[in-house]
C-alpha cells in the first residue's frame, strides 16, 4: 500500500471525511504508527528487518578516520545502528577486509597511533556520536587518481525511518507489506482524538497493541534452519554404553 491509500484507508476505519482531520495531523500519525511498528519488529522480532548495506568513499587523511553514519534521503534509507565495516585499504583490492570493533576506552595507545601503524590487513574500528572511527586512516597513495566514488567502505546496519508524507510508495514505507493495514489502525486513535472521541480511541489503541503482537507472531521465526530435526540422545535412558 501506499501512503495515500494508507491514510485513505484509516480514514474509512473511522468514518472520518478528509475535511474532519489536517493533512498535517494524518502525516503525524501515519509516521508514529509507522515508527512504533518499526520499533517493535527490531525490538521483539529482529531477524535483519530492516537490514542494509551501505557502500561510502574513504577519505585521505580524514580526520581522527571519522565516517558519519549513512543520512536518509526519499530515496535510501539513513542508518540508526551499525552491525559491521569492511573496507578496502588499497584501491586495488578486489575484496573487502572485515573490520573488528574495538573499545577506544580500553585500546592501550592513544588513537592517533592507530590512525597511522594500524595494519591494513587488520582494520579496527569503534563507534561514537552515530560516526564511525576507522584505523589506519586512508592515505592518498591508498585511493584512485581521481577518488570520488571509490566505494572502499562497506557498512552494514540497520536502516534509520524517515518521515514520509503525500506520494511515498509502498517501497518507501519499508515495513512488510503485509502489515501495511496496520499502520492505518495505529493512526485511528490519534483521528478519534483529534474528533474529541475519548472512548473510541481507547479502543482503537488497545486494537493497535494487539495487532501489534499478531505482527510480531508472524513475522518471528521466519528461518528455521536451527530447527532441524535430530535423534534424541538416549544417554540418560540405560541404552547407552
Amino acid at each position: 500500500m501506499t501512503y495515500n491509500e494508507i491514510i485513505t484507508l484509516a480514514l474509512s476505519n473511522t468514518h472520518t471525511k478528509a475535511a474532519q482531520v489536517s493533512s498535517t495531523l494524518l502525516k503525524s500519525a501515519f509516521n508514529i504508527a509507522r515508527g512504533e511498528l518499526a520499533n517493535t519488529i527490531i525490538k521483539d522480532v529482529d531477524e535483519n528487518y530492516f537490514f542494509q548495506i551501505w557502500k561510502r568513499d574513504a577519505i585521505a587523511n580524514q580526520t581522527n578516520g571519522e565516517y558519519p553514519y549513512p543520512e536518509a534521503d526519499i530515496d535510501s534509507p539513513g542508518m540508526m545502528k551499525c552491525l559491521g565495516v569492511k573496507v578496502k585499504g588499497n584501491k586495488n583490492d578486489v575484496n573487502y577486509t572485515p573490520g573488528k570493533e574495538v573499545d577506544i576506552k580500553q585500546l592501550p595507545r592513544d588513537w592517533d597511533w592507530y590512525l597511522t601503524n594500524q595494519p591494513k590487513d587488520h582494520p579496527i574500528y569503534f563507534i561514537a556520536d552515530e560516526s564511525i572511527f576507522i584505523a589506519p586512516q586512508f592515505v592518498t597513495s591508498d585511493l584512485p587518481d581521481a577518488p570520488s566514488g571509490n566505494l572502499q567502505i562497506k557498512i552494514n546496519g540497520i536502516a534509520k525511518l524517515i518521515e514520509l508524507s503525500v506520494g511515498a510508495t509502498s517501497a518507501q514505507i519499508l515495513i512488510p507489506t503485509d502489515s501495511h493495514h496496520r499502520i492505518a489502525i495505529g493512526m485511528e486513535q490519534w483521528i478519534y482524538k483529534a474528533r474529541k472521541m475519548a472512548k473510541e480511541a481507547i479502543n482503537s489503541k488497545n486494537e493497535f497493541e494487539i495487532e501489534k503482537q499478531n505482527m510480531v507472531d508472524e513475522l518471528t521465526n521466519r528461518d528455521n534452519s536451527a530447527m532441524c530435526a535430530t535423534l534424541p540422545s538416549d544417554i540418560n535412558l540405560g541404552y547407552g554404553e
